[in-house]
């Protein structure tokens, strides 16, 4: 227990520059930056989304595109990870609408919602939940998906387009398609 505490105490002193950095070797320092991040989340896809059905696939999407900020994060290129972060989850939110309702989304007060919501201390209880909400999630991945979808959604996580993913893994594009929709149908599932 006191080396859980310690780990929580060392992650939580870093900045998200280093826990990026760390991140790609360290599952613990994922997940941190993963924890700090959930709000955004929740937060952008509620002010993207039209139903609540519509704002669980933009959670989606933006934990995906969370991941891939994180594994493709270039602390060399002199930008914050949070603004790096943000950029990436509204980009892929914004795609995701765009191509659901064939128009660009049109979104107002982002900054203002999302500062306000952000201020707000976390609780103890919303960081256990957010941390379960996590388990469940990496739990969903491990024990749902095939070898096939894992390694697809795993690659496509990590920033790799569907032609390099098919191209890596030896299968189609389309293969890498269906394979990426079989996962998150799997993933929503077990996560209800």
């Amino acid at each position: 227990m006191e080396e859980l505490s310690d780990n929580v105490n060392m992650y939580g002193s870093m900045s998200d520059e280093e826990l990026a950095d760390r991140a790609v070797s360290d599952k613990l320092a994922c997940e941190a930056l993963i924890l700090r991040y959930t709000k955004l989340i929740f937060i952008k896809a509620a002010v993207f989304s039209a139903s609540e059905a519509d704002r669980d696939d933009l959670c989606q999407e933006g934990l995906m595109a969370l991941l891939r900020a994180i594994s493709s994060y270039d602390a060399g290129r002199n930008a914050k990870f949070s603004t790096f972060a943000e950029v990436c989850i509204v980009n892929q939110m914004r795609t995701v609408r765009a191509r659901a309702a064939k128009a660009p989304a049109v979104c107002e007060n982002i900054d203002d919602v999302s500062e306000e919501v952000l201020s707000e201390e976390e609780t103890p209880e919303s960081i256990y939940m957010n941390k379960e909400f996590f388990s469940e999630l990496r739990r969903a991945v491990e024990t749902e998906l095939s070898g096939t979808e894992r390694q697809v959604f795993d690659s496509v996580i990590r920033g790799a387009s569907y032609r390099e993913t098919a191209s890596m893994l030896g299968i189609t594009e389309k293969s890498v398609d269906n394979a990426m929709q079989r996962a998150r149908r799997k993933i929503r599932a077990y996560l209800k």
